[in-house]
């Protein structure tokens, strides 16, 4: 197969969504969604002609060594692709009264593929930037969070910029420092606190979820899956810290939050923090962990939408069941997509000698869960009905997908390519056979231990009131770092006058325009010297 195949899982949608929206628009609503499931389902074919022998590699466009704009779809990044959009045909059979396939959202979907199949500093940065604009636009345009969205903007690219900074210092005599600029820049990718706005906390329904989150999660995923592109080793310091931080302001906002997907927002932030984790300790087998990781959080958050769909949608039979798996996909019990990913990763994070770390991963999980139990259990609909037959096809979609993720990982990494069915195999044999046992018991405790307990603190969370001035909502509101937006803002509005009150008194004295201009030339003849 010739490279160019790659490019056909990029623009189909662009030319799809620029020919079939305008006419899907005057169509009635059964019409438009077997338009919106047949584009998806051309989408999948057209990843899957990728999985042609070999990595695709494409160069666009070449300015000097070393700055070329190059695209790749290697097996890891085929199945990122994959995931992203097999849950959007299940998704969309689960609510058949929603309106999909926009403009908007199919530009979201494309400048995720860019920064998913980027390959190199110069592609990585434009789909990074790409994805920020298009978020921009989808939110604008489904008013939703417009306070923050040019918020989300600024920060994207800021840090692009510490994306591009890190990925120079690599490069030059300070590798070191250019590899904590990357780890941070990936960091903030996932939207992570304190880089949490960078995404929508919620939507202006149940039906936004998975481009909200779960689209650009696997976009950001597929950087972490490369790390070794960058030829560093992730800076454990800045990786811990941040890990800290991320999960002690979860524990707070879950409990404090009372829309549910806000609240599922902070609690998946707890499993989203063992991708960094995962390839910082995972050793010779953190590429197979951290991808297991990235597909059970990515189909935990597809779960979640699919039970908040059910429950608009009046369906009291499934979506309480989807949300309970969603729970439990997202803690990583046995039988899970991220059980041997999640045990892995206790298990290396202890012989790492990180023991209290992973007491605290074991206690933050402890607290972050009762609130998403309270959360499954009462998602229910005030009518009960029967799901159409489209909808079961949805949700057997769904039930394959765990399936697959859940009882054949090894096999499905084996099938990527021969480093990541290498990486596979000494992940499981970490957990099968760990050089050290107690690592092995620890890791089962934390796993099991506080996740169980977590369900019956349930009742505390229930009974909780929100109270403004208290403990949690004062560490809540300085978590948030809304404070630190309004001082910044101060000071540049601050910075604003002072310098239009600079060139007011330019403009009615020319003496300083002399003045100016004699400091310009003294710098210029001292550089000469």
């Amino acid at each position: 197969m010739p490279d160019w195949i790659l490019l056909l899982p990029l623009l189909f949608p662009l030319v799809a969504a620029l020919t079939l929206v305008p006419v899907a628009a005057r169509l009635p609503l059964p019409l438009r969604q077997a338009i919106a499931i047949a584009f998806v389902v051309v989408e999948i074919l057209l990843i899957l002609l990728n999985i042609a022998p070999g990595t695709h590699r494409l160069e666009i466009l070449t300015w000097e060594p070393g700055f070329t704009l190059v695209l790749q779809m290697d097996g890891i990044t085929q199945l990122l692709l994959l995931t992203m959009f097999v849950p959007l045909v299940a998704l969309w059979l689960i609510a058949p009264t929603s309106t999909p396939f926009d403009l908007h959202s199919t530009l979201v979907l494309v400048a995720a593929i860019v920064l998913a199949m980027a390959n190199g500093l110069v592609a990585t940065y434009v789909g990074w930037t790409l994805l920020d604009l298009a978020l921009l636009a989808w939110r604008i345009h489904r008013n939703i969070e417009p306070h923050t969205a040019i918020r989300s903007l600024v920060i994207g690219l800021l840090t692009g910029l510490i994306l591009f900074a890190g990925a120079i210092l690599l490069a030059g005599a300070r590798p070191l420092e250019g590899a904590t600029l990357l780890a941070l820049a990936l960091w903030a990718r996932l939207g992570l606190y304190p880089f949490h706005p960078l995404l929508p906390l919620h939507g202006a329904g149940v039906n936004e979820m998975w481009l909200a989150r779960g689209v650009p999660l696997l976009a950001a995923a597929n950087l972490w899956l490369h790390w070794n592109a960058f030829g560093a080793d992730a800076p454990y310091l800045l990786i811990n810290l941040l890990a800290g931080a991320a999960l002690v302001i979860a524990a707070v906002w879950v409990w404090r939050e009372e829309d549910p997907l806000r609240a599922l927002a902070a609690g998946t932030q707890s499993a989203l923090i063992f991708i960094p984790l995962a390839v910082t300790y995972g050793g010779d087998a953190w590429l197979a962990l951290a991808l297991w990781l990235t597909l059970a959080s990515a189909f935990a958050l597809a779960l979640f939408e699919a039970a908040l769909r059910w429950r608009a949608e009046n369906l009291n039979r499934f979506a309480r069941v989807l949300g309970l798996v969603g729970v439990i996909t997202l803690a990583g019990l046995p039988l899970t997509p991220a059980f041997l990913a999640r045990l892995g990763t206790y298990i290396a994070l202890w012989e790492s000698a990180q023991w209290g770390f992973v007491i605290g991963m074991g206690f933050a999980t402890l607290v972050i869960f009762p609130p998403l139990w309270n959360l499954a259990l009462m998602l229910n609909g005030s009518e009960k009905r029967e799901p159409h037959p489209g909808e079961y096809i949805g949700l057997t979609i769904l039930l394959l997908m765990f399936l697959a993720f859940a009882l054949t990982p090894t096999l499905i990494a084996a099938a990527l390519a021969p480093t990541v069915g290498e990486a596979a195999g000494r992940a499981l044999l970490r957990v099968l056979a760990p050089n050290d046992v107690l690592a092995l018991g620890i890791g089962i405790t934390m796993l099991i231990v506080p996740f169980v307990a977590s369900f019956f603190l349930r009742g505390l969370a229930a009974r909780r009131r929100p109270n403004r001035r208290g403990l949690l909502a004062r560490i809540a509101r300085i978590g948030d770092l809304d404070w630190l937006e309004h001082v910044v803002s101060a000071v540049g509005f601050q910075m604003g006058m002072l310098a239009r009150n600079v060139f007011t008194i330019t403009e009615e004295n020319p003496t300083v325009w002399i003045l100016l201009i004699s400091l310009w030339v003294a710098i210029f003849i001292a550089i000469a010297r």
